[in-house]
């Protein structure tokens, strides 16, 4: 597939005297017009993926990936296609494989009981022949009416794949329709659950790790030495929302803790949530918060797998909308990305951080500074760093980063 022209973009690097150069390098995407609702994933197998929706003529939307391919994207894939989905900017789609190539895919579907707003559900299923075929292999929320399951966020693991999710607090039933009002986030108690798949993409167990998360900010998964965590925007009394990790230890799930005290009040949910992302026992966590009336993008470090964690350091540059990535290059150097405000609009950015310490910053595009852009997202491909927006339809980019960048 053609690649377009190189964007060349400098960047001042004034420790050292000398200007650093990072091309931003533009992808055909074969997502077609009006496309969205993507996500960005680099499986257990070492490939690139791509997923995303787009509008069917005649109604409904058709759910399609595709692979990076020696730099660029096959031609798509299309998994299934339907009427009946729910379709929405910040809840959307995901796909994944694990380490012998097993795809796991999940969206969103309305459950045809819908007395409220919501009322969907998530759906899962797994590939074994490269996408070919599907099979349903997970299900969570088919009876809610007027709430919903979703933000499902997956992780390749060496024993198959996992899974991190929000669903309701109690079943979201016709009965207990009338009951459902009040409270806070509308009545609309969000519980963290996590399961786990076989090699083979057999479920083999749910778990509930909180019994009250905020409740529509993305969650997100990454795997440690000492086995997986899991990160999500937590919800405790007097309506603080700061981020929280969970941890399996010896085959258990800790109890949350917080990454960092924020004091983050707030009385509803921002959706705007974390990103994590881990190398060894180094892990990195990133996100938005606006305690204190200040918006900032954060990253804070553990060297522990995930049991505690420095104080963060800021990685935005004054005036962010949120929505941060991570990934992991070689050497355990995270880079961050995130949509900051520019003008009228916004720019993807992205910077490479240490605990102390943060690159400059590169812009990789300039979009909209709203929920038309959808949720920026990063993922490594060999030394590369491959990027996704949208701005009137879903967009990429290569971004080369394979050498240490001078830090200011």
């Amino acid at each position: 597939m053609r690649v377009l022209p190189m964007l060349a973009v400098l960047l001042s690097a004034s420790c050292v005297g000398v200007t650093a150069q990072r091309p931003v390098e533009v992808l055909a995407t074969p997502a077609g017009a009006g496309s969205g609702m993507y996500a960005l994933a680099t499986g257990a197998d070492g490939r690139t993926y791509l997923t995303w929706l787009e509008p069917v003529t005649g109604g409904g939307h058709a759910l399609k990936f595709s692979r990076l391919d020696a730099g660029a994207w096959a031609p798509p894939t299309q998994i299934a296609q339907g009427a009946n989905w729910f379709v929405n900017w910040a809840d959307h789609p995901s796909l994944t494989a694990t380490r012998e190539g097993r795809l796991f895919v999940h969206w969103l579907v309305n459950t045809g009981k819908k007395a409220g707003a919501y009322g969907y559900a998530i759906r899962a299923q797994s590939s074994g022949d490269g996408g070919q075929t599907w099979q349903t292999v997970f299900e969570e929320g088919t009876q809610n009416v007027s709430d919903y399951s979703g933000f499902l966020s997956f992780l390749p693991t060496g024993a198959g794949m996992s899974a991190v999710y929000l669903t309701p607090l109690a079943p979201d039933t016709a009965a207990t329709h009338e009951a459902q009002s009040g409270g806070h986030a509308e009545g609309h108690v969000k519980t963290v659950g996590i399961a786990s798949f076989a090699p083979d993409g057999r479920e083999l167990a749910r778990t509930i790790v909180d019994r009250d998360a905020c409740s529509c900010c993305s969650t997100d998964m990454a795997d440690t030495a000492d086995g997986p965590v899991a990160v999500y925007r937590d919800h405790e009394p007097g309506e603080i929302r700061d981020i929280a990790i969970v941890r399996r230890v010896n085959g258990t799930w800790t109890a949350p803790t917080p990454v960092h005290r924020d004091g983050w009040m707030i009385p509803g949910c921002p959706t705007n949530g974390p990103a994590v992302a881990a190398a060894g026992k180094t892990v990195v966590v990133a996100w938005f918060t606006a305690a204190g009336g200040t918006a900032k993008v954060l990253a804070a470090f553990s060297d522990d797998a995930g049991a505690t964690f420095a104080a963060p350091i800021r990685v935005d540059d004054d005036d962010p909308v949120g929505w941060a990535g991570v990934t992991m290059l070689d050497g355990h150097r995270p880079v961050v990305s995130w949509l900051e405000r520019k003008g009228g609009g916004g720019e993807v950015r992205l910077r490479e951080v240490s605990a102390t310490s943060r690159s400059e910053a590169l812009t990789v595009a300039a979009t909209s500074n709203g929920r038309a852009t959808g949720i920026p997202m990063i993922a490594r491909a060999g030394a590369d760093l491959i990027v996704a927006w949208r701005d009137g339809q879903v967009k990429t980019a290569r971004v080369p980063w394979s050498t240490p960048r001078p830090r200011p």
